[in-house]
């Protein structure tokens, strides 16, 4: 039965061995797989509201070069329509024109907003598939990485051994389907979804250690070694939670130098434990 004063122990050893090469693979699955660099979403009311007009300082620019007339006086769009000011050319009226198009805005034609969502969408369809066929391929290097690195310090080519395998299509769809049920059960509720995670936890380890096991194999045996281990590798990621706080602490400095490679070196430690266990149980 393992400990997790052992496990932390070796995957410190394994780290501390190859410590550059460890920072580095951690800092690219940060990026590529856990999505460290996420971009947030700063979106207020004011910026929501205005998104679509132009700015007062545009407003009064553009009322400064316009040249008005006393007949057919225009302003545009009020509330999506076109209503036409045949006034008398005053002082009053520019004033009220004045007001009108910087509390309102010149509004853009919908066919920019169109053009905008869509533009938005196709990046978005980029930004998924370039997920699904690249990146979340380096999650099985960086479990083949640490694997070979319990036992002596790894080459980096590990990282892109998922592209070499020579299952390429095997291992995309794995993954795939292994997030997609994640998801799904976490739609449920969060706790189906939480344990779903830890059951699936070993799949990634399962395709690095054996790229020619079958996508059903990975989810069985991933889920017969997590098998009475889910609630000792919760607390197994709990006991990391004060090296999280040093992270945010200082900005995620510690994080990328030190902890993120701890983690994924201690995570590594536990599937070989786990195998062990297993193999001893099925000789597979």
């Amino acid at each position: 039965m393992w400990t997790r004063a052992e496990l932390k122990q070796r995957g410190k050893a394994a780290f501390h061995r190859n410590y550059w090469k460890c920072v580095l693979v951690s800092v690219i699955l940060m990026l590529f797989v856990s999505g460290g660099g996420g971009s947030s979403s700063n979106s207020d009311d004011s910026t929501d509201q205005n998104s679509s007009y132009l700015t007062s300082d545009e407003a009064l620019g553009m009322l400064g070069g316009m040249d008005y007339s006393s007949e057919d006086l225009e302003i545009l769009y009020e509330d999506g329509t076109e209503e036409l000011y045949e006034e008398e050319d005053t002082m009053e009226n520019y004033v009220s024109i004045a007001d009108d198009v910087l509390l309102n805005g010149f509004p853009v034609s919908a066919a920019f907003k169109s053009l905008g969502v869509a533009v938005w969408l196709i990046l978005f369809a980029i930004a998924l598939l370039l997920q699904i066929f690249v990146l979340n391929l380096f999650e099985i290097g960086g479990c083949s990485y640490y694997i070979h690195n319990a036992s002596e310090p790894a080459d980096l080519g590990h990282l892109i051994s998922a592209f070499k395998s020579g299952h390429y299509g095997k291992m995309v769809v794995t993954l795939f389907i292994r997030k997609l049920c994640i998801v799904l059960w976490g739609l449920l509720l969060i706790v189906p979804g939480i344990v779903k995670t830890y059951e699936y936890r070993m799949i990634p380890y399962l395709m690095a250690d054996d790229p020619e096991m079958s996508r059903e194999d990975a989810f069985r045996i991933s889920k017969e070694m997590m098998t009475g281990e889910k609630w000792n590798a919760f607390v197994l990621d709990l006991s990391f939670i004060l090296w999280s706080i040093l992270s945010g602490v200082t900005l995620g400095i510690a994080g990328v130098f030190y902890v993120n490679p701890y983690v994924d070196a201690t995570n590594a430690e536990l599937y070989l434990e786990l195998k062990r266990q297993y193999f001893d149980e099925h000789r597979w």
